[in-house]
Parts: structure tokens; C-alpha cells; sequence
């Protein structure tokens, strides 16, 4: 009996969803940044990868499907993984943000301040989120486009569904190296002050939080998952 193919197994998975609770209720956060792009389920083994979006194959990412599969085959024989195809790219030296603590508002701070703000326009805010959410899902032939992988859902013949969040996030830092156009996402454990800086200075405007400990369900809501606005300051 052959094994498990991980590209036709991954042509029927949806990635599992936020949920709609306060980030400040998620217990013992993994937080990252919040990748604009377009989010995919992406599948590789040796010398092939494809990426699929609502049970899709995207078409138009040869380089960077390529980049996948070779950095893949250098460390395990098949995986699927959870992520985005997105322009944003990230500078390696602008990771930690080197500001004055006291510039920085507690994490609690934070949220109520990206949450409430003065005199903000929520009307004219969220078409402006919608504007820049098209824009991000909407490729062209000059784009430099990356993935960059957020979960581990299947490794070798093995589903990691049940593995608990940030032991597959461990496990995808070992699989997937970084490099120019595929990387693992970057992601911290409280307290992140001095976090937030670098992202904002980077060009993310939103936040995401999830339980460390949370499984995934592929096409299903998750409570234990959560977003919320960048903090402004």
C-alpha cells in the first residue's frame, strides 16, 4: 500500500477560522503578526508543491511553489501546511523593535487603544480594510509573492491535528527554513510590547492571538483563536 499523497489530501482541507471573542480572554497566547494575502491549505513533497484556496488549486506560482517543494525535500518527505501567499515582506533586521519602553502601552493598553481610539470613523475604517484586502488577495505579473507558513497540520504520513499549537509551531520551524521566498511566520509569547513597533514599522495592521495549547480543525470556527486591529501606540 503506497502512502498518503499530501497534495490530493490537501484539495479537500479548508483552514480553520478566527473567532469572534475578545483577544484578551485567549489563555496563554501564541500572537503574530496578521498576514494580508490570500490565506491557502499548501501541500509539498519531492520536487512538487501546490497551494489551494476553497478547494482550488491557485494557479500563477511556479517560483515560489518551486522554493517550497526544494526546501521541503531537504528535511521531510511530504507536508501540508496552513498559510498565505502574500506581497508583504518582512526585513530581517527589523524583528525586535529597539524604541524606549515607556513608549510602548502595556499589552492590555494596547488593545483598548486599537479597539476605542478618538473621534475614529468605523464606517470609513472598515471599507478601508476591505479596500486593502482585495488589494492583497490581487496579484500581478510584477509582484514579488511569498508564502509564509502559520501551521503544521500533516508530516510524513502523519496528521499533527491533535498536536497541541505551539509544539507544530516548533515542529515547522524545524521542517521549513527560511528563506527568500517561503519562511515559517514569526510569532511571540507574552509579554509583546516590544513586538509591536516592529510589525506596525513593517506595515501589519492587525494582530492575531491563539491558545497555545488549541488543536485544529480544519474548516471550522475556533474560539480559542482570536484578531484584533494592530495597537496604534
Amino acid at each position: 500500500m503506497s502512502d498518503p499523497d499530501p497534495l490530493e489530501l490537501a484539495a479537500d482541507l479548508r483552514p480553520q477560522s478566527f473567532g469572534t471573542g475578545a483577544v484578551d480572554r485567549i489563555l496563554q497566547p501564541v500572537i503574530e503578526p496578521l498576514w494580508p494575502g490570500l490565506r491557502v491549505v499548501a501541500a509539498a513533497r519531492a520536487g512538487t508543491a501546490v497551494f489551494v484556496a476553497e478547494g482550488e488549486v491557485v494557479e500563477g506560482h511556479g517560483p515560489v511553489a518551486r522554493a517550497l517543494a526544494d526546501a521541503i525535500e531537504r528535511s521531510a518527505d511530504g507536508v501540508i501546511l496552513d498559510g498565505y501567499l502574500t506581497k508583504q515582506v518582512v526585513s530581517d533586521e527589523a524583528v525586535i523593535y529597539t524604541g524606549y519602553e515607556d513608549q510602548i502601552p502595556s499589552v492590555g493598553k494596547a488593545i483598548v487603544q486599537s479597539m476605542t481610539g478618538v473621534r475614529r470613523n468605523r464606517t470609513e475604517e472598515a471599507a478601508k480594510r476591505l479596500e486593502e484586502d482585495m488589494a492583497a488577495r490581487t496579484f500581478g505579473d510584477d509582484d514579488l509573492v511569498n508564502f509564509v507558513a502559520i501551521d503544521l497540520l500533516w508530516l510524513d504520513g502523519e496528521w499533527l491535528l491533535e498536536v497541541p499549537l505551539l509544539e507544530r509551531k516548533r515542529l515547522l520551524e524545524a521542517v521549513l527554513p527560511a528563506e527568500r521566498l517561503v519562511r515559517p511566520g514569526p510569532y511571540v509569547l507574552p509579554p509583546i510590547q516590544t513586538w509591536i513597533g516592529s510589525w506596525r514599522a513593517q506595515g501589519f495592521s492587525g494582530v492575531s492571538f491563539k491558545a497555545a495549547n488549541s488543536r485544529y480543525r480544519p474548516g471550522q470556527r475556533a474560539d480559542e483563536w482570536a484578531t484584533t486591529a494592530m495597537p496604534r501606540r
